[in-house]
C-alpha cells in the first residue's frame, strides 16, 4: 500500500524498514523466500518477503507481475517486444537498469491491460 506521502515500505529484515519512492523502483525478483528489488540507484534491495505477497501491496504503484520470478514497474518499461521464438514477449526496461525480462503467457493479457490494451 502506498502512504499518504506516496512512498512505499520494503522489508530489509524483522526490524528494518526503508522507506522508497514507487518509481525508483524498477523490477522485482523472486529469490525463493526473498525478493530482489531493483532500483534505479542501481541497487539491489532484498526484501524478506516473497514475491507473492509484495506485488499486491505495490500493484496500487504501478507494479505487475510478469512471470512466476518476476514483477516491474510498468512506468519503466520502455519497450515490450516479441522473444526470438514467436510465441513468447519479453519487457525491457528504461536506463539505467537496461535489464530485458522475460513475459509469461499466463501475464500477457494484464500487461496489455496495463497500457489500456485488450
Amino acid at each position: 500500500m502506498t502512504a499518504p506521502n506516496g512512498r512505499i515500505l520494503l522489508h530489509l529484515g524483522r526490524d528494518v524498514r526503508r522507506p522508497v519512492e514507487p518509481d525508483e523502483i524498477y523490477f522485482l525478483e523472486a529469490t525463493g523466500e526473498t525478493t530482489l528489488v531493483r532500483l534505479r540507484s542501481a541497487r539491489l534491495v532484498r526484501d524478506v518477503r516473497a514475491l507473492g505477497e509484495i506485488c499486491p501491496i505495490l500493484a496500487a504503484a504501478g507494479v505487475l507481475r510478469i512471470h512466476r520470478n518476476h514483477a516491474v514497474n510498468v512506468g519503466r518499461i520502455a519497450e515490450i517486444r516479441r522473444r526470438d521464438t514467436d510465441a513468447d514477449w519479453e519487457v525491457a526496461l528504461e536506463a539505467p537498469v537496461n535489464r530485458v525480462l522475460p513475459v509469461a503467457r499466463a501475464h500477457l493479457k494484464r500487461l496489455w491491460a496495463a497500457f489500456g490494451e485488450a
